[in-house]
């Protein structure tokens, strides 16, 4: 086809139908695009920052692109088990217990939990429990360790695998309910929890190793909203475990003051791996595949932890294109409409690093870095935080991308209402391919909305690095600029193809290499400890 008859083809399709934007201010354009953007988030009233939760011995942000990369040699963990970090409890000294439950046994183990001792530690057989409530442990110095996690559609435990099952479990309730200092679960599967697996809050020192949380069905809005879920705590391990169909996001760490999730298998879930205001994580060696939405790290308004130093390598994160089936309805955030493809986004986020991570065959985009404002456009609402809004200082450097990205925004089914950002970019890129030939979104997609007001004069204000990549064969430009302010101000001035033009004009492409965005990223160094 022609490009002038691919142009009316994209004017019959797109600008017949427009996208509903309207001709509002700036705050209410972002409002409206951040429906979408937001992954997921704390569901309940609980998940609320405690007020007296401080946010300490955070480095200010860098400023330019200054210095070399961080990160690559800067305090990075060992790979061995648990982190040598500093400890609120200790059982040295104490009386120490040691409890053995095997399947049948469920109440017995109920009444223990109920009635728990410090520095206890729990060893559960090889076999299928069975349990109608979640497993509630409010003493420190605890440890659960069963038999073995199994492999992913094991429902029932084997010889070597033990199975907790909440199939049949009160409506709303957790598999585990943990507020503990100095806990550590290993070697089990939380099977079918009503509503998050393994659920540790305002909780110190927690060791979580070779864990599975899984639901029995693919793609059900009525499937448990959070795998694995630590939050509002402190020095987080996540290691060597796996989260498959959780309707929200399948390993989340949020609120939350160092942390190191690393070897972690995340698939067929909305989100796979979320990091969300969380200062010095360290996120290294994971799959994150077939999730709607690969891994997000961003910062959330009103919570006083700033998230900054954010390390992330030599993970995979391919082929998330799981149609999104959260609820519309009961989802904690607007999760539901984030658009299929996607395979990391950054938001509100700052001192993040990403090395020798592989990208691939994501239908909408493999990175976007998104500017808090499209959540909620009042500076104000982010003051507890030190109005933490804008990303700053994203370095991304020494990756693969295989290619196969970008081609298909949404899985080619955008949806204005439910998913208004996934349908703008879908559109803007449709007329790209018809009337300029560009085939597909590039690699990196920034939306141009940070610093605010934005200062036309500064090319790359936030100092977004993309360097030495390995691009696919042929690959020309990899940052886009997308402008989201003023393209969606051309496009909601009316169905026609000038305003899909003007909208195109908006948008700027840089080629790896080029000026501005092949600066040397940012410093002082990533101290990730």
């Amino acid at each position: 086809m022609l490009r002038s008859q691919q142009a009316q083809h994209f004017h019959r399709r797109y600008l017949m139908h427009p996208l509903p934007l309207s001709r509002a201010p700036r705050a209410v354009l972002l409002a409206l695009v951040g429906l979408i953007v937001l992954p997921a988030c704390s569901d309940d009233g609980d998940d609320r920052p405690d007020a007296g939760q401080p946010d300490s011995g955070m480095p200010a942000d860098a400023g330019s692109d200054a210095g070399s990369d961080a990160g690559s040699d800067a305090g990075t963990p060992d790979a061995g088990g648990p982190m040598a970090w500093p400890q609120e409890f200790s059982c040295e000294g104490k009386e120490q217990t040691e409890l053995t439950f095997n399947p049948g046994q469920e109440q017995d183990l109920q009444d223990a939990v109920n009635a728990l001792d410090d520095c206890t530690t729990i060893n559960l057989g090889a076999g299928t429990f069975q349990f109608d409530n979640a497993i509630t442990i409010r003493a420190n110095g605890i440890t659960v360790k069963g038999a073995g996690k199994g492999t992913q559609g094991e429902a029932t435990g084997g010889e070597s695998s033990t199975v907790l099952d909440f199939t049949h479990a009160a409506a709303n309730t957790n598999g585990f309910d943990v507020v503990s200092k100095l806990f550590t679960v290993s070697d089990l599967a939380v099977w079918n929890a009503k509503k998050d697996g393994l659920r540790i809050e305002s909780s110190t020192n927690v060791n979580i190793q070779r864990i599975r949380t899984e639901w029995a069905q693919e793609n059900q809005q009525s499937n448990g909203k959070y795998g694995i879920y630590p939050v509002k705590s402190t020095y987080v391990l996540v290691e060597d475990s796996e989260a498959y169909n959780a309707a929200d996001a399948g390993i989340y760490v949020g609120q939350t003051q160092h942390t190191i999730v690393r070897r972690n298998v995340a698939k067929k879930n909305v989100a796979g791996i979320e990091i969300e205001n969380t200062k010095y994580a360290h996120v290294t060696n994971n799959v994150a595949e077939d999730n709607t939405t690969g891994l997000v790290v961003f910062d959330l308004p009103g919570n006083p932890i700033r998230g900054t130093d954010i390390y992330v390598a030599h993970n995979t994160i391919t082929g998330n294109n799981r149609p999104n089936f959260a609820s519309v309805e009961a989802s904690s955030s607007t999760v539901s409409q984030v658009p299929a493809g996607t395979g990391t986004f950054i938001l509100a986020s700052r001192r993040v690093e990403m090395e020798r991570n592989t990208w691939g065959n994501n239908n909408t985009v493999d990175i976007a870095i998104l500017s808090g404002l499209a959540i909620e456009p009042d500076p104000v609402q982010w003051a507890a935080g030190f109005f933490n809004y804008p990303s700053q200082d994203i370095s991304i450097h020494d990756n693969t991308f295989t290619g196969g990205s970008g081609r298909m925004v949404d899985n080619g089914t955008p949806d204005p209402e439910r998913r208004p950002l996934g349908a703008l970019v879908g559109a803007v890129y449709q007329y790209g391919a018809a009337a300029h030939g560009v085939t597909g979104v590039e690699h990196v997609l920034w939306d141009g909305v940070d610093p605010a007001p934005r200062d036309e004069s500064l090319a790359n204000p936030i100092n977004i690095c993309f360097t030495r990549n390995t691009l696919p064969e042929g690959a020309q430009a990899s940052v886009v600029d997308f402008d989201l302010q003023a393209v969606g101000g051309h496009l909601s001035a009316g169905p026609t193809p000038e305003n899909a033009a003007a909208a195109w004009g908006e948008t700027r492409r840089y080629a790896q290499g080029a000026e501005p965005y092949n600066c040397s990223g940012f410093t002082p160094a990533l101290t990730i400890r």
